[in-house]
């Protein structure tokens, strides 16, 4: 690897979890990246720490030699790119019916995609949620503090509150009443 370009940023942020995919699952995921256009090593670490919403970036020695196998396999070919002189990858044939035969392994591949994708959607929210109840207990903080609540705005603030949670678990409960509905 003394060419390849090191991925010096991803998007895991330290987050890397440390097994997403087992190695047939990796093959398998890496052989569908190739039939879709992703060709160089480092583009493959790229594309999987976007795909899988920063929770798993393989690294450099994960890829690489998953890379050799799967051409020791005669599933893919490596070949030069003479613009930049890295290792170019590209399926074979065998490789493209080897992937037909292992739907069943892209499949569950595909749904640790979409797990990790919910997953990020669900901490971008979280983040706006904690913000907001932050924003929400420094302004009642400042209230308390200077004393510019009355004992009846005190009563009310409780009420409020009080009904928002109510309202947050009735939420919740619904959610949990159709997720296993659809499950």
């Amino acid at each position: 690897m003394t060419t390849e370009q090191q991925p010096d940023s991803c998007l895991c942020n330290g987050k890397s979890l440390r097994r997403m995919f087992n190695p047939k699952q990796l093959r398998i995921y890496i052989l569908h990246l190739l039939i879709g256009g992703i060709n160089y090593g480092y583009e493959l670490i790229k594309k999987i720490g976007e795909e899988t919403a920063g929770f798993y970036c393989p690294s450099p020695g994960v890829i690489y030699p998953t890379l050799t196998l799967l051409e020791e396999l005669g599933f893919i070919t490596a070949g030069k790119d003479n613009g930049k002189g890295r290792k170019c990858y590209a399926i074979t044939p065998e490789g493209r019916c080897f992937l037909l035969k292992k739907a069943d392994i892209l499949a569950e591949v595909q749904l640790k995609l979409n797990y990790a994708q919910e997953l990020k959607a669900g901490n971008q929210f979280a983040n706006e949620i904690e913000y907001a109840v932050e924003k929400f207990k420094s302004l009642l903080r400042h209230k308390i503090v200077l004393q510019q609540l009355t004992k009846e705005e005190s009563k009310q603030v409780v009420e409020i509150i009080n009904r928002a949670v109510e309202r947050i678990e009735q939420v919740n409960a619904a959610l949990v009443v159709e997720g296993t509905s659809n499950g």
